[in-house]
């Protein structure tokens, strides 16, 4: 152990820094409450080194042994000895020299470009079924990417803490640069060397700043120094990144001194012809903001201003109304340049000042004719968000009828808005018929969305959302459960359709579902009582929505003819020739004419259904008593016909 070891001058500083973040505000001061774990013994210390096969860094050694083995730390605090063992790779050779050195680039091909296997955003899909075809790679491709060539990345380095999720704290054992940490994305994505060339200047950095009550957040990754420290080395470097890196290290300080907040107001000025300062502009004051933002439009930089404008709404330093007439400012001079700056940003513009009383959908709708190809579809969602968009549905429908670009079709579907409207049900129909049939047996993308699409709509027809009301049920199947059923196939005229969820209850109370016609025929005869209650059994799919997707019945077997599965088909009911107790409860039916059908039945409960039309209770000749609590009910007149014959009602 060095003797030279600051031992004292650690625990004043931690103490220091406990005091000024006593609530444990800074990023991972709760997991560590600024407290050392004991310190670590020599044997402790020898074991781990025997088991790593390599002397660790002295500074570092020096820490656990007279310190603490773990504890207060950046981020979420130093690993004890014993939770670095838990962490290390068992493939990895800590004898050897580290490959990594500061300013290292790991090639691309190393690590997985999970960018590939995601949906952009036009690709994005409406429903809440997950799909795993989008992260599917072939084995030989699996291979690849978890092996590399000659030595490993993480060789001859220990993982001392976490950052959070997938980044870790590393420290390198030997080589040139033993004894200082890295910081390193577990999938090697990220690699950053602080500029400390130890593990304690990097430490005591860490305590200094927490005690001067910085921001911290990304720590390490800004420059050590005062603001006096900071400007000076500003003002004798050249190099434009070393000043850039300065400029952004002043983030740190919660107050800047009028000093600084004037040099950067000059220093701006450097940057003035760029094409992006948005890293910039936090730290000018309102009035200079102003100015800098009235240069560069001066300047005709457009397409960098939309974006800095857009990055500075939400931070403005004027009181809300100053704020709104920054926005309608900058807004109505974007809108006369909007030819002038790439398409690629007019989706940005218009994500701005959508809200905005002085632009309308209508105005700007024509903006879909001459847009590229490539931007239609990003520009036609962000329409779609317009306050305005239900009193312009005419957009939205006209790109409902593409049918050869898929990525447009996808956007219209993603960005038109749910509304009662028999014209959109009608287009979104269209779109799943007239979609190529090999799009509908694979359950394409888009196709997926219109059906989903062409659902919300419907919802607004039969289940419309009511004020005090809990939504009914609407039933569905996974799309793998409707292929097996055959759900959507076409069906001889004459079939008979059989709702998968009738089935299900019909499977839990006769022990399976009837395996002939002849069956069939004799279980609906038997049936008297008849509960159609969703319970947690016959979920598929756990959700919160009002959509529910139940297990399909009978282990995904299609029925014999003239019986056939169909969703939003309970007719079947009506074939119930002796069914005298009727229990339909917290269910969205999609026609409840199957009611004309049930003459036997005398007790009818549609608690909280979407049930409305009484005059349908008329049709029901042995009707004793029916429960029609939290339904929305048209012609109540009815009722009182049917109270006056005796029958109970409960409302």
């Amino acid at each position: 152990m060095s003797e030279s070891f600051p031992l004292e001058e650690l625990r004043a500083l931690l103490n220091k820094a406990k005091a000024v973040d006593k609530y444990c505000y800074q990023f991972g001061a709760k997991s560590h409450q600024y407290q050392w774990n004991p310190p670590a013994s020599v044997e402790e210390v020898e074991e781990f080194e025997q088991k790593i096969g390599v002397r660790l860094p002295e500074e570092y050694r020096d820490f656990l042994l007279l310190a603490g083995n773990g504890g207060a730390g950046p981020y979420y605090g130093l690993f004890s000895l014993q939770k670095i063992l838990y962490w290390l790779e068992d493939d990895i050779d800590f004898k050897k020299e580290p490959v990594l050195y500061p300013g290292i680039e790991i090639p691309q091909e190393y690590y997985e470009d999970e960018d590939k296997y995601k949906y952009e955003d036009e690709d994005e899909e409406l429903d809440d079924e997950e799909y795993d075809c989008a992260h599917m790679i072939d084995d030989e491709e699996q291979e690849n990417d978890s092996e590399t060539e000659g030595e490993d990345y993480l060789q001859g380095c220990i993982p001392i803490g976490s950052q959070g999720d997938s980044y870790f704290m590393y420290l390198l054992l030997s080589g040139p640069n033993e004894g200082r940490v890295v910081y390193v994305e577990s999938e090697l994505t990220y690699v950053f060397f602080p500029r400390e060339q130890g593990f304690l200047a990097w430490y005591k950095r860490w305590l200094r700043e927490v005690s001067g009550g910085y921001h911290i957040f990304w720590f390490g990754t800004n420059l050590d120094g005062d603001e006096d420290e900071l400007r000076e080395r500003y003002q004798n470097t050249t190099d434009k990144d070393e000043k850039r890196l300065i400029l952004s290290s002043m983030e740190k300080f919660p107050v800047l001194s009028a000093a600084s907040k004037a040099w950067i107001v000059e220093a701006a000025q450097e940057y003035i012809h760029e094409s992006n300062t948005r890293w910039l502009l936090g730290f000018l004051p309102t009035k200079e903001l102003d100015a800098f933002l009235e240069q560069r439009w001066a300047l005709g930089l457009y397409d960098g201003i939309i974006w800095e404008i857009y990055d500075v709404r939400n931070r403005y330093r004027g009181s809300e109304e100053e704020t709104w007439a920054f926005l309608d400012h900058w807004g109505k001079r974007i809108m006369k340049v909007l030819p002038q700056i790439s398409q690629e940003h007019w989706y940005i513009a218009f994500e701005m000042f959508k809200k905005r009383p002085w632009l309308k959908l209508r105005d700007v709708a024509g903006l879909l004719d001459i847009v590229g190809e490539k931007e239609k579809p990003t520009l036609l969602r962000t329409f779609g968000t317009f306050p305005d968009a239900v009193a312009n549905l005419d957009v939205f429908l006209k790109e409902l009828e593409e049918r050869e670009n898929l990525k447009l079709l996808n956007a219209a579907l993603l960005a038109v808005p749910v509304v009662k409207d028999e014209t959109l049900l009608a287009a979104l129909e269209r779109v799943c018929e007239e979609l190529d049939e090999e799009l509908r047996s694979s359950y394409d993308l888009v196709y997926r969305n219109a059906r989903a699409m062409a659902e919300h709509v419907r919802d607004e027809f039969i289940n419309p959302p009511m004020m005090g009301i809990m939504r009914p049920r609407r039933i569905f199947l996974q799309i793998d459960d409707e292929f097996n059923l055959k759900v959507n196939e076409k069906h001889e005229a004459g079939g008979i359709a059989v709702h998968p969820f009738i089935a299900l209850v019909i499977q839990e109370r006769f022990g399976g579902v009837p395996a002939t016609p002849q069956e069939w025929d004799q279980t609906l005869l038997e049936i008297k009582t008849l509960i159609l209650k969703i319970k947690n059994r016959h979920l598929r799919v756990d959700g919160s929505t009002h959509w529910t997707y139940i297990v399909p019945p009978d282990k995904n077997i299609p029925l014999k003819k003239p019986y056939y599965y169909a969703l939003s088909d309970w007719s079947l009911i009506g074939r119930m020739c002796n069914l005298k107790r009727l229990v339909i409860e917290h269910l969205c039916i999609e026609d409840f004419s199957f009611l004309e059908e049930c003459k036997n039945v005398e007790t009818l409960s549609l608690y909280n259904t979407n049930f409305s039309d009484c005059r349908l209770l008329l049709k029901l000749p042995k009707l004793k008593k029916v429960d029609l609590s939290l339904c929305r009910l048209e012609h109540e007149d009815v009722l009182e016909t049917l109270q006056s014959l005796g029958i109970e009602i409960e409302r």
